[in-house]
């Protein structure tokens, strides 16, 4: 089982439905700290280090043909599914016109990119639920770094009986303010990880630890 640096962050949002008077409060929320980003060489190193039969170069062969069969039949209009990892497809921004006649695929398509959809198969190991139950979520770099558990001696909540410990590392059966939980003005990353195309935009990926 992995772990997963989380940092903690504040946010103003504003609360209240119907005619409840609306109010803005500052909460905290939680974002992933990401380590760095892996390159193909590093996965291909990976690998190797799982004992696969295959020299790592043979690995970065595949991979790298892969990748140009996955364009080429993007660019001819398929959705490419690698079974347990996702389904790649097209997907184009156009321009709106009053009468069709006057649509051009050429003039009026401004955009066409690539979008991208985790496999939400039963046993998939990328929908939320397995990712969940495969990742252990910690606070503690977080709080190393800011010294937040730390009393005015400088000791740390965790040595003064543990109960940092089960504060900052959760399995999911906790519940509180600092994890939002979709839905409501209050969540600050909108989207999802079903989502196809993007998921919530509440996590940085230019913030690796440091």
């Amino acid at each position: 089982m992995g772990t997963i640096q989380i940092k903690k962050y504040e946010r103003t949002v504003t609360i209240g439905k119907g005619n409840e008077q609306r109010q803005k409060v500052q909460k905290t929320y939680g974002k992933i700290i990401y380590r760095g980003t892996l390159n193909l060489n590093d996965m291909a190193e990976h690998i190797m280090k799982h004992g696969s039969v295959y020299t790592e170069d043979v690995v970065i062969g595949v991979i790298t043909k892969l990748k140009t069969c996955i364009q080429e039949m993007l660019a001819d209009g398929y959705k490419v599914k690698l079974d347990g990892i996702g389904t790649l497809y097209p997907v184009l921004t156009s321009e709106g016109l009053a009468d069709a006649k006057d649509y051009s695929a050429q003039e009026n398509v401004t955009r066409l990119g690539i979008s991208f959809l985790a496999d939400q198969g039963k046993k998939s190991v990328y929908k939320a639920s397995a990712m969940r139950q495969g990742a252990r979520l910690s606070t503690s770099l977080y709080e190393e770094l800011t010294g937040e558990n730390e009393d005015e001696n400088g000791n740390s909540g965790a040595s003064q009986g543990g109960s940092s410990q089960g504060n900052s590392e959760g399995n999911g059966s906790q519940s509180g303010s600092e994890t939002p939980s979709g839905g409501g003005g209050e969540t600050p990353s909108g989207g999802g990880n079903d989502n196809p195309g993007g998921g919530g935009g509440g996590d940085d990926p230019e913030e690796p630890i440091s």
